[in-house]
């Protein structure tokens, strides 16, 4: 089951990415608030957005538990990306802030 859930990921992703305009893709030194330039902190590498939705994990392993999900929609600052298959990310939802790892598959090939 788990080979195909990644399956479907790495196809998900490589459709995506050919739909992507380079437009979309935020600054690595900023992301934006409002319209507005907004420095980020100091752990932040730089900022995207998924190209699918998925799940946040508390660890860099597809059975760890799930923190929450997210779309499109939401932008991810990258903190850490040594990991082979997962990067450490904090994301926003709801007014809350949220840091565990997802998947490199599903990020557009900025790294």
């Amino acid at each position: 089951m788990q080979k195909l859930v990644n399956a479907l990921i790495i196809a998900a992703t490589i459709v995506c990415q050919a739909c992507q305009s380079d437009g979309e893709q935020q600054s690595k030194s900023e992301a934006t608030i409002a319209g507005e330039p907004v420095p980020l902190p100091d752990d932040v590498l730089s900022v995207t957005k998924p190209l699918i939705g998925g799940i946040l994990y508390s660890e860099p392993d597809f059975n760890s538990p799930t923190i929450t999900h997210f779309d499109t929609a939401q932008q991810v600052q990258l903190l850490d990306t040594t990991d082979a298959l997962f990067i450490k990310v904090r994301l926003s939802k709801n007014a809350e802030t949220y840091t565990g790892y997802i998947s490199k598959a599903i990020l557009p090939e900025q790294l």
